[in-house]
């Protein structure tokens, strides 16, 4: 678990640190913000905010200049006329109007400003340098208003700074702090577009005890009048700021004073959020361009081949006017966006605009984490993706990490649909997982090879290195606790070994032994098996892993048939050797690899259950004749390999009986008959589990008069004999209960 703990930390420490670091928050913003964009895809805009583009199109059918800069102001009037008389709530224009034309057209254009009384118009924002006494540079940024009688006219007046060159825009200005925290064209709109819900936002701010003067308008009909729009604005902002508290003390007195009036809490709720926070926020795009309702400007007007017959519905609506075109080789005053076209159509200025008006507008721009919450999220998703990576196998380890990074990309995409939240993604979805993954592979592969050694240099007094590399992975030094390996174990007993003994001299003995494991010893090592132990004429075979393997036991099974085979011809094969036939039997499950013994002496050997049932099938081969049993364990994975069932057995000092199978041969070397005689065996040995001694005795002697000798068959015909005449006591499983090890 220390491990695991100090991988989780790696991983937090390492995704924070990519996090909060200047370059990570830029890839965030650029990859990770991208992303959540284009799963969300477009959205419906506001029904309040509608876009009079100036394009190519309304300059062909008006018959202007194709620079719609050089168009006559008086059209511009005209414009204001139409839109008024079609419900607008206001008009705000992204057009400089700081050059004067001749004529009458800047009055023109002033007298149906004025007559509106809901314009807000455009200042241009410049950077001046200044050289100061120690030859260095400042910069400055001042506002260049429109012409006097537009200055005059317009209700407000407001920047809208962005970007001068094509690059990717995500965040606009809500309050431009090198030009004495002026509110950009945006903000203005919208606190204009609000003005209902002025007065009792005024009212909520003064409860609030907010350091806002006397001074301060307190009703729409005031900020009509006197014209203090914007700097009503800058004196609410400067009280936001002066108390970072307040935004939720209006929040809490808006919950308790406004449960009715859903429209007017919805308006106050997004002034607060404007005021608030960062002076720069993150925009929530609807889509490319064109997402908002958008309106040609000679549709507008009423002239031109496609223009409307009547003047569309503005009713309540604000109206931003500006350029806007939609075919990529026209475009103008655009910015490259998560949503520009493969064309290279992008979104212009006025839609930015526009956009973030409509943000205010819902109360959804694009939120991200508070700085606390961000570091946390790092922190603990780091930890738990470590965890869980170094806890399990490398496989699975993978598949978790994969599977927690969708979750969580799935988390973050809803939280970003529905609120505008934004949870961070390329460092949670794709840099921690991958880090806490390769981390647990390297560490394992690490842990492993340390492993090894600390094994080899523990028991390299007790086994060969090969055995040493085949041992659990978690075994590190000398310990007298057993662990738990996955294994294969094999045991064999020389027949007539006893007899043997009694009549060779012990000189001979042992050099007729070492001839007979030389042959035995072989297959094992042949087919990858490790000898364990060695007593008298036994041998037992270990085959050993972490996790189970078909073909661990398909060369176990090889090494028997192989033995079996060479053992049929040991006296012919060894000069002066005596004819050995071996019994065999094979098991497999969780084997108990441990120290055992006492004081100062100890073996490292294999014990347990798995042990004591494979030897259990060794002298079941006695009784039946059989040279190589397995158990179901090992019959039921083999590929490759003609096997017969030859009986459940329940072996002495056993709780639990055990279904034993003969291992015949491969496949590839089976008789023509050999799988008929096994399903001949298997109809008669079914006969046998009914309890029909009968009809199952008639059907082991057709098999003996069809396929010869048999000891299985044997075995079976004298116990259906004696079943007949003494049946077995109590209720029949089929099970055959042995009374010798």
């Amino acid at each position: 678990m220390t491990k695991s703990i100090i991988l989780g930390l790696i991983t937090a420490l390492a995704g924070l640190c990519i996090g909060i670091f200047p370059f990570g928050v830029s890839l965030e913003e650029e990859t990770g913000l991208s992303l959540l964009f284009r799963l969300r895809g477009e959205r419906k805009s506001p029904r309040d905010v509608v876009v009079v583009s100036i394009d190519k199109r309304s300059s062909d059918a008006l018959g202007l200049k194709s620079d719609p800069r050089k168009w006559s102001r008086t059209l511009h009037g005209e414009l204001i006329d139409r839109i008024m008389d079609a419900g607008a709530s206001g008009i705000a224009f992204d057009i400089f109007f700081e050059e004067p034309r001749p004529g009458r057209e800047d009055q023109i254009f002033a007298d149906a400003v004025s007559r509106s009384g809901r314009v807000i118009l455009c200042q241009r924002l410049l950077a001046e340098r200044s050289a100061i006494p120690d030859g260095s540079d400042i910069y400055t940024e001042r506002l260049v208003a429109p012409v006097p009688a537009l200055e005059k006219a317009a209700f407000a007046m407001a920047p809208f700074p962005m970007p001068k060159v094509a690059l990717s825009v995500i965040r606009s200005w809500m309050f431009k702090t090198g030009a004495g925290d002026a509110p950009t064209l945006p903000i203005v709109s919208f606190q204009f577009f609000a003005l209902d819900a002025y007065e009792d936002f005024v009212a909520m701010l003064r409860k609030t005890g907010a350091a806002v003067s006397s001074d301060l308008p307190a009703d729409r009909s005031s900020v009509m009048k006197r014209g203090e729009l914007v700097s009503a604005i800058q004196e609410i902002r400067t009280a936001f700021e002066r108390d970072p508290v307040l935004e939720i003390k209006m929040s809490l007195l808006l919950d308790r004073d406004y449960r009715g009036d859903t429209k007017k809490k919805q308006l106050i709720s997004s002034l607060v959020s404007m005021y608030s926070g960062d002076s720069r926020k993150y925009l929530n795009f609807y889509g490319p361009s064109g997402s908002i309702p958008t309106i040609p400007y000679d549709q507008m007007l009423g002239r031109g081949k496609s223009s409307l017959e009547t003047a569309p519905d503005l009713k309540g609506k604000m109206v931003f006017v500006g350029f806007s075109e939609l075919y990529q080789p026209d475009q103008r005053d655009t910015f490259f966006t998560v949503f520009s076209q493969k064309d290279g159509r992008d979104i212009s200025g006025i839609e930015l605009a526009a956009t973030q008006f409509a943000n205010l507008l819902e109360d959804m721009p694009v939120k991200p984490l508070s700085f606390g919450i961000y570091v946390v999220l790092l922190l603990c998703w780091g930890l738990v993706v470590g965890i869980t990576c170094r806890m399990l196998l490398p496989a699975v380890s993978g598949l978790a990490a994969a599977g927690a990074a969708a979750l969580y990309l799935l988390f973050a995409y809803l939280q970003f649909r529905t609120s505008g939240t934004w949870y961070p993604v390329l460092v949670p979805v794709f840099i921690q997982p991958t880090i806490a993954f390769v981390g647990a592979v390297i560490w394992r592969y690490a842990d492993a090879n340390r492993e090894r050694r600390n094994i080899r240099n523990a028991f390299g007094f007790y086994l060969p290195g090969d055995v040493v590399d085949r041992l659990a992975k978690n075994m590190t030094g000398l310990r007298t606790d057993s662990k738990v390996v996955q294994g294969v174990c094999l045991y064999t007993d020389a027949e007539g070994y006893t007899s043997l003994a009694e009549t060779m001299d012990s000189e001979k003995l042992g050099q007729h032994m070492n001839q007979y494991y030389e042959m035995v010893f072989g297959p094992i090592k042949e087919h990858g098996g490790t000898i364990s132990n060695v007593v008298g004429d036994s041998v037992l075979a270990l085959w050993l892993g972490t996790e189970p393997d078909k073909k661990r036991l398909a060369r176990a099974c090889s090494a028997a048939l192989e033995i079996s085979s060479q053992m049929l011809s040991f006296a012919d094969k060894v000069a002066g050797s005596f004819q050995m036939p071996t019994r065999i039997g094979v098991h497999a499950g969780q084997i108990m690899l441990g120290n055992v013994g006492a004081a100062d002496h100890f073996e490292y050997r294999p014990v347990g259950d798995i042990v004591n049932a494979t030897t259990r099938l060794d002298g079941l081969n006695k009784l039946l004749a059989t040279r190589v049993l397995i158990s179901e364990t090992v019959a039921e994975h083999l590929d490759g390999f003609v096997v017969r069932d030859v009986g459940i057995f329940l072996m002495k000092g056993k709780a639990l009986p055990m279904k034993v199978y003969e291992l015949v041969c491969r496949k590839k070397n089976a008789a023509e008959h050999a799988q008929q005689a096994c399903e001949a065996f298997s109809e008669a040995l079914s006969f046998f589990r009914q309890g029909q001694w009968e009809e199952a005795k008639k059907r082991f002697s057709a098999y003996r008069k069809a396929f010869g000798e048999d000891g299985p068959a044997c075995f079976y015909l004298d116990l259906c004999g004696r079943y007949l005449n003494n049946p077995p006591a109590g209720q029949w499983d089929g099970v055959i209960r042995m009374d010798f090890k």
